[in-house]
């Protein structure tokens, strides 16, 4: 059954940090390949950046990261560009906070932040629906993070992805299975460039999407995903 079309595809190479769009990208074993693969923490706690629960981490959105040539890169402006791990992108990152801090992976150096399956889904009928409760809300698909934002063929506005889980979506030459809704913090609230502190929005989704927008995913069937194309229900 068709569903809709991928109208974009987002990586996040270190957590809480402001990642890229992508046109294209590889489904994995643990998702889209180099997402949330590091996480910034305390120099000396090893406390993990949480900006939507500590206020001395609310920058932390400010700061970019992407998959460069050589690995993951982090810019405070996006105009230099810092290799994780260095001296130089922990230097940039705590002279942005104000406080000393760096850049590990997750895994034997630390864990992430949370555990969740691999990709984060998000529909336009999602933001169509909560457009509608709130109109004058600046709901920039940044805001949510999604892995990947799908167009779909049904304009009614409406929470659609909730209706699937436990089902599978095939997209490009990839499977992947809803596993349950997007669960939301305070994250959804705060302010990134461009994007305004807007306590409102996770209000409205406790509200009316049960705490939950967007849904999780697993990749059952690795492959190569573009925007552009289709979104099936198998």
């Amino acid at each position: 059954m068709r569903f809709g079309t991928v109208r974009e595809l987002w990586r996040y190479p270190v957590s809480a940090l402001t990642g890229e769009r992508l046109e294209t990208t590889d489904l994995d074993d643990g998702g889209v390949a180099g997402d949330r693969q590091w996480g910034l923490f305390d120099a000396g706690s090893l406390e993990a950046a949480a900006p939507e629960s500590a206020r001395r981490w609310r920058p932390v959105p400010d700061l970019c990261s992407r998959l460069g040539a050589g690995g993951t890169e982090i810019s405070r402006d996006g105009a230099a560009w810092h290799a994780v791990p260095s001296r130089e992108a922990d230097e940039a990152a705590s002279g942005h906070l104000g406080f000393p801090v760096r850049f590990l992976p997750f895994g034997t150096d630390a864990a992430p932040r949370y555990e969740r399956a691999h990709l984060h889904i998000l529909t336009t009928s999602s933001l169509a629906r909560l457009q509608a409760l709130l109109p004058q809300a600046v709901l920039d698909v940044r805001r949510f993070r999604p892995n990947i934002l799908v167009a779909t063929d049904d304009d009614d506005a409406d929470f659609a992805e909730q209706r699937l889980v436990g089902r599978r979506l095939s997209l490009g030459n990839a499977v992947v299975e809803i596993t349950e809704p997007c669960t939301r913090c305070a994250f959804t609230a705060l302010g990134q460039p461009g994007i305004p502190f807007d306590k409102d929005v996770l209000h409205a989704i406790a509200r009316h999407g049960g705490g939950g927008f967007g849904v999780l995913a697993n990749v059952v069937g690795t492959g190569r995903v573009a925007c552009g194309d289709g979104v099936t229900v198998v």
